[in-house]
């Protein structure tokens, strides 16, 4: 399965709550079931995938260092860094989009991205967005393309409850 990285949301009243508290007894309260990195109180919105190196939560969510304790990440951030974050998906498709404009080869030449964009619309088991299911990872699309995942950051930016809840950044 591999390191992935997440935004979630906490409730802004449970901070106050595990805030001056040791990984010890975070942990010992969670249980066995759960992690400081994915507590019970935390719900997962979208699943940002893997080999993520982009801008990210910086302000603690505990008193103490969830990186030097666990090697996981979990950060508040802030609708900043989001919006930063959107903008790194932007110049990444630019860019990607432009080089094949210009008859350069990125990860794939133009033929293969159109292939590949071609398999993921004509597969009759999975599309590349939701319609009926029930649980979703994302509210728009599946896909970790960044073309399409983009809007599903763009949603969350724009429908998030910046007032009574924690936009989290983590990963395991």
């Amino acid at each position: 399965m591999g390191y992935r990285a997440r935004l979630g949301k906490v409730k802004k009243s449970e901070k106050e709550y595990w805030q001056n508290k040791s990984y010890d007894e975070v942990d010992k309260e969670i249980g066995s079931k759960n992690a400081v990195y994915f507590p019970p109180f935390h719900t997962q919105i979208y699943e940002l995938g893997k080999y993520f190196n982009f801008t990210q939560g910086k302000t603690p969510f505990y008193s103490f260092d969830v990186e030097e304790e666990t090697e996981c990440e979990f950060f508040i951030m802030s609708k900043q860094e989001l919006k930063e974050l959107i903008q790194d998906y932007h110049e990444i498709i630019y860019q990607y989009f432009e080089r094949m404009a210009q008859g350069l080869k990125y990860e794939d030449t133009p033929q293969e991205h159109v292939e590949d964009k071609a398999r993921s619309w004509g597969n009759q088991f999975i599309n590349p967005y939701y319609l009926d299911e029930e649980k979703t990872d994302g509210e728009i699309t599946k896909s970790w393309s960044y073309e399409y995942s983009i809007f599903n950051l763009v949603y969350i930016y724009r429908t998030f409850d910046w007032e009574n809840d924690y936009l989290i950044y983590s990963a395991w």
